[in-house]
């Protein structure tokens, strides 16, 4: 089994959470991405925030961590909560399309991993 340590953001406005998928898959992921070796979850998720959306970000409060296992892959996602300074940010990346999932959506939506949705809401709420 492989270990993934990954580093993903919470950015919400106007009541809408921005999410991302890869192009023609159906369910929905926090932005952030991998760590580097060495590299701290915080500042990992600051720089792939600006290579996914070509937009700086500011990492606030620290969540926790989520660990998901699916197929042979194990991630502990570190979650913190973060801003960015565009409020249309476009994708960096050709595989990867943003969104703002409306909050009320979340609850229905395929986001993963699945206890995202009620660390989100308890943040959000």
């Amino acid at each position: 089994m492989t270990t993934e340590i990954i580093a993903r953001a919470v950015i919400h406005r106007d009541h809408h959470l921005l999410v991302v998928r890869q192009r023609n898959a159906t369910f929905f992921f926090l932005p952030g991405g991998h760590l580097e070796p060495g590299e701290d979850p915080a500042t990992a998720l600051v720089r792939e925030l600006a290579e996914e959306l070509g937009t700086q970000a500011t990492v606030s409060t620290y969540l926790g961590e989520l660990p998901y296992e699916y197929d042979d892959v194990q991630e502990l996602n570190h979650v913190f909560t973060a801003t960015i300074d565009t409020p249309n940010p476009v994708s960096q990346e050709p595989h990867l399309e943003f969104h703002w999932l409306p909050l009320d959506d979340l609850a229905a939506s395929d986001l993963r991993p699945p206890a995202l949705k009620s660390l989100i809401a308890g943040v959000l709420s």
